[in-house]
Protein backbone atom coordinates (compact mmCIF):
# COMPACT_ATOMS: atom_id res chain seq x y z
CA UNK A 1 0.00 0.00 0.00
CA UNK A 2 1.21 3.44 -0.87
CA UNK A 3 0.39 6.46 1.22
CA UNK A 4 -0.46 9.63 -0.65
CA UNK A 5 -0.54 12.58 1.73
CA UNK A 6 -1.69 10.36 4.61
CA UNK A 7 -4.58 8.88 2.62
CA UNK A 8 -4.89 5.54 0.94
CA UNK A 9 -7.38 4.32 -1.57
CA UNK A 10 -7.52 1.09 -3.53
CA UNK A 11 -6.41 1.30 -7.12
CA UNK A 12 -6.48 -0.99 -10.10
CA UNK A 13 -3.23 -2.23 -11.61
CA UNK A 14 -2.58 -4.04 -14.85
CA UNK A 15 -1.21 -7.55 -14.36
CA UNK A 16 -0.35 -9.40 -17.54
CA UNK A 17 -1.81 -12.90 -17.48
CA UNK A 18 -1.72 -15.51 -20.17
CA UNK A 19 -5.17 -16.40 -21.46
CA UNK A 20 -4.91 -19.87 -19.89
CA UNK A 21 -4.10 -18.41 -16.45
CA UNK A 22 -7.01 -16.01 -16.82
CA UNK A 23 -9.32 -18.88 -17.82
CA UNK A 24 -8.19 -20.94 -14.81
CA UNK A 25 -8.78 -18.07 -12.40
CA UNK A 26 -12.23 -17.42 -13.86
CA UNK A 27 -13.11 -21.13 -13.62
CA UNK A 28 -12.13 -21.50 -9.97
CA UNK A 29 -14.15 -18.36 -9.23
CA UNK A 30 -17.15 -19.91 -11.05
CA UNK A 31 -16.72 -23.03 -8.94
CA UNK A 32 -16.94 -21.03 -5.70
CA UNK A 33 -13.39 -20.13 -4.68
CA UNK A 34 -14.71 -16.68 -3.83
CA UNK A 35 -18.21 -15.84 -2.79
CA UNK A 36 -20.39 -12.94 -1.87
CA UNK A 37 -21.95 -10.01 -3.66
CA UNK A 38 -19.89 -7.24 -5.25
CA UNK A 39 -18.28 -5.12 -2.55
CA UNK A 40 -18.46 -7.98 -0.05
CA UNK A 41 -16.53 -10.71 -1.84
CA UNK A 42 -14.41 -13.07 0.22
CA UNK A 43 -12.57 -16.35 0.05
CA UNK A 44 -14.76 -19.40 0.44
CA UNK A 45 -14.29 -20.40 4.13
CA UNK A 46 -13.51 -23.99 3.10
CA UNK A 47 -10.38 -22.67 1.34
CA UNK A 48 -9.00 -20.74 4.31
CA UNK A 49 -7.03 -23.69 5.79
CA UNK A 50 -5.63 -24.47 2.32
CA UNK A 51 -4.47 -20.88 1.87
CA UNK A 52 -3.05 -20.84 5.40
CA UNK A 53 -1.10 -24.05 4.65
CA UNK A 54 0.20 -22.48 1.43
CA UNK A 55 1.42 -19.44 3.36
CA UNK A 56 3.25 -21.63 5.86
CA UNK A 57 4.83 -23.66 3.06
CA UNK A 58 5.99 -20.50 1.27
CA UNK A 59 7.38 -19.17 4.56
CA UNK A 60 9.59 -22.24 4.94
CA UNK A 61 7.23 -24.42 6.92
CA UNK A 62 6.06 -27.94 6.23
CA UNK A 63 2.45 -28.89 5.61
CA UNK A 64 0.40 -32.02 5.12
CA UNK A 65 -2.66 -32.08 2.85
CA UNK A 66 -5.29 -34.78 3.01
CA UNK A 67 -8.40 -35.06 0.86
CA UNK A 68 -11.22 -36.24 3.13
CA UNK A 69 -13.84 -36.65 0.38
CA UNK A 70 -13.01 -36.82 -3.30
CA UNK A 71 -14.57 -34.27 -5.63
CA UNK A 72 -16.13 -34.94 -9.01
CA UNK A 73 -13.43 -36.68 -11.03
CA UNK A 74 -14.24 -34.81 -14.23
CA UNK A 75 -13.88 -31.40 -12.52
CA UNK A 76 -10.66 -32.44 -10.79
CA UNK A 77 -9.29 -33.55 -14.16
CA UNK A 78 -10.47 -30.30 -15.81
CA UNK A 79 -8.75 -28.15 -13.19
CA UNK A 80 -5.52 -30.15 -13.35
CA UNK A 81 -5.55 -29.81 -17.14
CA UNK A 82 -6.15 -26.07 -16.86
CA UNK A 83 -3.11 -25.75 -14.56
CA UNK A 84 -0.98 -27.76 -16.98
CA UNK A 85 -2.21 -25.66 -19.93
CA UNK A 86 -1.57 -22.42 -18.06
CA UNK A 87 1.93 -23.46 -17.05
CA UNK A 88 2.76 -24.55 -20.58
CA UNK A 89 1.41 -21.29 -22.05
CA UNK A 90 3.29 -19.13 -19.53
CA UNK A 91 6.55 -20.94 -20.25
CA UNK A 92 6.07 -20.54 -23.99
CA UNK A 93 5.31 -16.83 -23.66
CA UNK A 94 8.33 -16.31 -21.43
CA UNK A 95 10.62 -18.13 -23.87
CA UNK A 96 9.34 -16.01 -26.76
CA UNK A 97 9.63 -12.77 -24.76
CA UNK A 98 12.98 -13.66 -23.24
CA UNK A 99 11.81 -12.43 -19.82
CA UNK A 100 9.17 -13.05 -17.19
CA UNK A 101 5.96 -11.46 -18.40
CA UNK A 102 3.20 -13.49 -16.85
CA UNK A 103 2.11 -15.24 -13.71
CA UNK A 104 1.48 -18.95 -13.53
CA UNK A 105 -0.72 -21.00 -11.25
Amino acid sequence: MQADHDTWAPRLVDVPLSSAVNDYLLRIQQLGAVEGPGGAVGLNPALEPVLDALHHLLAGGEVEVRVTRRGHASLVHELRQRVEDATREVNLLQRVAGSSLTTTV
